[in-house]
């Protein structure tokens, strides 16, 4: 027999009498796009209509041991896909995101791989697009600069290629000189309490830790420092 685990969806009574034809198929009462399926007049699984229709499930169709295992991993897969959807509903996700997400929810095997594809393939997920809305919002919203975007995008499984268009095509010189100055006069007064002689390490730190490049600072540096002290 089949050893029972945390995951396992049939009944233990029910899966003593298979193989069994289907007796009957019900619809859930809480849950109308699922279906109980009884063999010999006993509850053995429920099941998405999806898995329904994809295995053909019907009155008098025989379900063995082997066949059970079919429509729980159907259901797997079924449960998986709901899941992403779900997580795709709340916000967009890269491909890598959704992959983590779904295998630190329990969900494994080939078909995480197969459902990322179809993803893709309709364009509910894409790379590119989800690494340019990122690079933007991070840029408008949150002033991080191109080296701390970059590597955020690394992280989320966005390829060297995708990520270095979508940092030159975000970041144009001017953009990321006003970025820095609007960072720095939000800091003004801050700075102001420092002695002029820390200010110019304070102010590098500062920009660095926000993702910007040492030498986009540097070159910039002495017109920011004239922006703190008026001149």
């Amino acid at each position: 027999m089949k050893k029972k685990d945390k995951y396992q969806r049939y009944s233990e009574e029910a899966f003593k009498l298979l193989p069994a034809p289907v007796s009957e198929i019900q619809v859930q009462k809480k849950n109308s796009s699922r279906y109980s399926i009884f063999v010999k007049n006993q509850f053995l699984i429920g099941v998405s209509d999806s898995t329904l229709t994809k295995l053909n499930l019907k009155k008098g169709v025989e379900i063995t041991p082997s066949f059970l295992q079919q429509i729980e991993k159907q259901e797997d897969q079924w449960a998986a896909r709901e899941y992403m959807f779900r997580i795709l509903s709340r916000r967009d996700h890269s491909r890598k995101e959704l992959k983590d997400k779904a295998y630190k929810k329990g969900y494994s095997g080939s078909f995480i791989d197969e459902i990322l594809d179809e993803f893709e393939q309709k364009e509910y997920i894409n790379d590119r697009k989800f690494a340019e809305k990122y690079a933007a919002d991070k840029f408008e919203f949150n002033d991080w600069g191109p080296y701390k975007i970059r590597t955020q995008l690394f992280k989320k499984g966005i390829s060297k290629s995708i990520a270095e268009q979508v940092i030159n095509t975000t970041f144009g010189d001017q953009a990321i000189k006003e970025s820095m100055m609007t960072l720095i006069t939000k800091r003004k007064k801050r700075y102001l309490r420092e002695p002029e002689e820390k200010r110019r390490k304070k102010v590098f730190d500062y920009l660095m830790r926000k993702g910007y490049d040492s030498e986009n600072i540097l070159k910039h540096l002495d017109e920011l420092l004239s922006l703190i002290s008026g001149e």
